[in-house]
C-alpha cells in the first residue's frame, strides 16, 4: 500500500486529529463551538474552516496539482488573515499533518517515516506551509493597507469639514 493509499484509508482517523490542529489555536470556549457546531449559517467560520481542510485533505491525498491545493490553502489562509493569530499559529496546522501521517504510518507499519514516499510528503508540506505563509502575509498586508487608506480618507475627511483643505491653483511658470 502507497502513502497515497495509506492517506485515503486513513481519513477517517487522520482528519478529525488535523482539524483539532487547526482549532487549537483558538481560545477553548471557541475550540468547542468551531469544531462541534455544523450549521453553516450559525457558525460560518467553524464551517468554512472544516470544508476547506476535508478539501485540502483530499487534495493532498490524491495528488491534486498545485493550483487545485493553492485555491483550498488560499481559502484557509483568508480566513486565519482576519483573524487575531501570528504567522506561526496559522500555518503550524500544516506542519501537524506530517507529525499526524508519521504516528498513523508508525502504529500500522511499525516504521517511522523511512519510505521515499514519506520523505517526499514531508518536503511536500513543507513547501505547503511556506506556500501557506506567502498567502498568509499577502493577505495581512492587503488588511493593511486597507487599513491605511481608510485612515487616509477619514482624515481626509475631517480635514474638508474643518476647511483646512484648500484647493491649490495651477500656475503656469514662463520659461
Amino acid at each position: 500500500m502507497g502513502l497515497e493509499d495509506f492517506l485515503k484509508a486513513q481519513k477517517g482517523s487522520i482528519l478529525p486529529r488535523w482539524l483539532d490542529s487547526l482549532f487549537e489555536v483558538y481560545p477553548p470556549g471557541s475550540h468547542g463551538f468551531l469544531r462541534k457546531k455544523k450549521d453553516r449559517f450559525a457558525n460560518p467560520v467553524g464551517y468554512s474552516l472544516t470544508v476547506e481542510l476535508e478539501k485540502l485533505y483530499d487534495a493532498i491525498a490524491s495528488q491534486a496539482t498545485a493550483e487545485e491545493i493553492e485555491q483550498t490553502l488560499d481559502n484557509i489562509m483568508k480566513i486565519r488573515a482576519v483573524q487575531d493569530l501570528k504567522a506561526s499559529e496559522a500555518v503550524r496546522f500544516i506542519l501537524d499533518l506530517k507529525k499526524i501521517v508519521n504516528e498513523n504510518l508508525g502504529r500500522k507499519t511499525g516504521e517511522q517515516g523511512s519510505a521515499p514516499e514519506v520523505k517526499e510528503f514531508e518536503q511536500k508540506m513543507d513547501r505547503l506551509c511556506l506556500e501557506g505563509f506567502d498567502i498568509y502575509s499577502r493577505c495581512r498586508q492587503k488588511i493593511f493597507d486597507l487599513r491605511v487608506n481608510e485612515v487616509k480618507r477619514q482624515v481626509s475627511r475631517l480635514m474638508e469639514r474643518a476647511n483646512l483643505v484648500c484647493e491649490i491653483p495651477d500656475v503656469a511658470e514662463d520659461l
